[in-house]
């Protein structure tokens, strides 16, 4: 663990923190990498450091029957670490009409937003798991109501406007993480 990721840690010690994951922004570079985070680790990673009163994971559906087993089983061990899991399906979005070319999708930033807005008066801190830009006004609020904002993301997936403000990457705690 690096010097940095050391000490934003020692910042949330013993506050009460919120912790909202957008599982999209972590499942494609989990793959890439050929590593997966362990829930139930992450889990107690954290409590080490702060006092988690909310963990949330938002996770699209899969239309596919084969890959909708394999859901239900990563819910389930979610689930089991302690986590409330909030779904929907994905949606198949073209992206080239003439190639008839598409890709699915599931956006969580409004639900997450709305969380972070129902917790902000019981929590110190606020941790989201995304790298992703759409943020900003989320962490804007968050700063805004005088609590701290940290993303925890892998490095490639976070967009420079998040790297501006407090970041750990799960890189930098992946022994303590990893599946």
């Amino acid at each position: 663990m690096n010097f940095r990721t050391n000490q934003l840690l020692k910042k949330i010690h013993n506050k009460k923190v919120g912790l909202f994951i957008e599982n999209a922004n972590w499942f494609y570079p989990q793959r890439e990498l050929g590593w997966k985070i362990s829930f139930n680790k992450l889990n107690h990673f954290l409590k080490e450091h702060c006092q988690l009163v909310a963990l949330k994971l938002y996770a699209g559906t899969p239309l596919d029957k084969d890959e909708l087993k394999k859901f239900y089983k990563f819910c389930k061990i979610v689930k089991k670490a302690g986590f409330t899991i909030e779904t929907k399906p994905l949606k198949k979005i073209i992206t080239d009409r003439k190639t008839k070319r598409y890709e699915y999708k599931c956006n969580f930033d409004v639900e997450i937003a709305f969380d972070i807005a129902r917790h902000i008066n019981k929590i110190d801190t606020v941790i989201i798991g995304s790298g992703d830009s759409d943020f900003v006004e989320a962490r804007n609020y968050v700063l805004e109501n005088k609590k701290g904002f940290i993303i925890l993301c892998f490095e490639k997936g976070v967009a420079w406007e998040m790297r501006k403000g407090h970041h750990i990457f799960l890189e930098n705690i992946k022994k303590e993480v990893c599946y």
